[in-house]
């Protein structure tokens, strides 16, 4: 649904400069390319990508779209790429739609996007995972162990995985951004009614010692099941070693109010 154009400068950063020129002209690719879009899904081959680029890059023109850059996750792998993306929405006002894309040259699926479908759509689309869930992908220090609390529904532990004026943003962006412990405390006890906390099965942790970016299936929140679907986290630590910002990026429809 929304292509960054700065995708590209990412795929380089990683060495992969053929798929980045593949990315730019699909007419000049020499090496094979393929990305998974939250409108689109899988797009693959010359004809197809270069068809949907150009689609994207009118209906950037038609929103008025911005891209502002957040910040930029990187490994000798893997890199993971956040923006906001200004554009008109729906109902005529500007909206910001937080973006991550995880890159990963080696992979089948080299370019990951990642955002939620409300702020545009109004409404949530079940995702199908894009990566499978890999049993020994694990994070490290604070990221696990808000990880482990998110999982118990234990609203105690994952605040004080939190700094003092920490954050947690939700997909569909900064009018639902939640700062401090007292809010922190709030949405985290609405997200645990539901009967228990919200396991996620990890994909990929992509962790530069400040940003821990992990790829996700979600299929289960509180005592509800949910159709398997496909998510990005990303974690800021902060001085003291406590996260500062938590920026999720998923479709997910939350079985409370």
């Amino acid at each position: 649904m929304v292509w960054i154009p700065q995708i590209t400068d990412l795929v380089e950063r990683l060495g992969a400069a053929d798929l980045a020129g593949a990315l730019r002209d699909p007419d000049t690719a020499t090496v094979p390319v393929a990305l998974d879009d939250p409108g689109a899904g899988r797009i693959c081959g010359v004809g197809v990508l270069a068809a949907w680029l150009a689609e994207q890059e009118e209906w950037r023109t038609e929103h008025a779209a911005v891209v502002e850059p957040a910040a930029v996750t990187v490994t000798a792998r893997r890199a993971v790429g956040e923006w906001v993306v200004r554009l008109d929405g729906p109902d005529g006002g500007r909206i910001g739609l937080p973006v991550a894309v995880a890159v990963e040259p080696a992979s089948n699926m080299p370019v990951r996007i990642y955002h939620s479908r409300w702020p545009l759509l109004g409404r949530h689309v079940v995702r199908p995972p894009l990566v499978r869930h890999a049993p020994d992908a694990h994070a490290s220090d604070v990221v696990d162990v808000y990880r482990a609390a998110l999982a118990e529904g234990d609203v105690a532990a994952v605040v004080a995985a939190f700094a003092a004026d920490g954050y947690f943003r939700e997909p569909s962006g900064d009018t639902h951004r939640y700062v401090g412990t007292a809010a922190l405390n709030d949405l985290f006890k609405g997200f645990f009614a539901a009967g228990g906390g919200i396991p996620l099965k990890l994909c990929t942790v992509t962790d530069d010692g400040t940003r821990s970016a992990v790829e996700y299936v979600c299929d289960r929140w509180g005592d509800a099941d949910l159709p398997p679907q496909a998510g990005l986290v990303v974690c800021t630590r902060g001085e003291g070693g406590l996260i500062s910002a938590v920026h999720v990026y998923d479709d997910v429809e939350a079985p409370v109010e």
